[in-house]
């Protein structure tokens, strides 16, 4: 009788995890990034095309504070302020404006990821380990984004990576890690500094 009860308190936090639904999972996973306020963390960020290969890669750090954010990587630089977003491209030296509501604007966000697609799409869930697979399916054939997965970690319930498809486009990639929570950053963290790119073109797309 012993054995069995050692077998049942072994297996219940899998059961407790089980039970939870793909959109607890969400709920909870976005609560954790705003309960920590300002957020800093490693953003890995690949492209594929429709046949596999990598179109796009690159890697930096992002400070996250709920609708705010910037990321700061080698050769793409986004902030938003919450109200404006800049997009900084090395490689062409232009600086793109847009409304931060946008789509396109968000979509680096992984707060406004989760959520975005939160609504208007079929859940699912599925456990591997420590981690929860969350797959958000659009029921909008026209919809240029397909599905989503989000790996959150049953314990943090911290995003550890996510995986955008579009249908006959490709995927993108995201991993995140080294999340430093409850930081303070000043409200200039989230505007572009464009006195610091002289030669970039603006191209104001609003």
């Amino acid at each position: 009788m012993k054995k069995v009860f050692i077998f049942l308190m072994t297996l219940l936090p899998s059961l407790l995890y089980a039970q939870k639904s793909a959109e607890e999972f969400l709920d909870k996973a976005a609560a954790r990034i705003k309960a920590d306020a300002a957020l800093q963390m490693n953003y890995d960020y690949t492209v594929y095309d429709d046949d596999d290969v990598i179109v796009y890669s690159d890697n930096g750090v992002m400070l996250l504070d709920n609708r705010r954010y910037s990321l700061l990587m080698e050769n793409m630089k986004v902030w938003s302020d919450g109200e404006t977003q800049w997009s900084y491209m090395k490689d062409i030296d232009e600086v793109y404006i847009t409304e931060a509501d946008s789509e396109e604007a968000q979509n680096l966000s992984p707060l406004y990821i989760m959520e975005k697609y939160r609504n208007g799409c079929s859940a699912s869930i599925k456990h591997k380990g420590d981690v929860a697979v969350v797959t958000l399916v659009s029921q909008d054939e026209e919809d240029e984004v397909g599905k989503v997965e989000l790996y959150i970690n049953k314990e943090s319930y911290m995003l550890e990576s996510l995986y955008i498809f579009m249908p006959s486009q490709g995927r993108v990639e995201v991993f995140l890690n080294g999340y430093v929570p409850n930081c303070k950053f000043g409200d200039d963290v989230y505007r572009c500094p464009v006195e610091k790119f002289p030669s970039a073109e603006v191209v104001d797309m609003r």
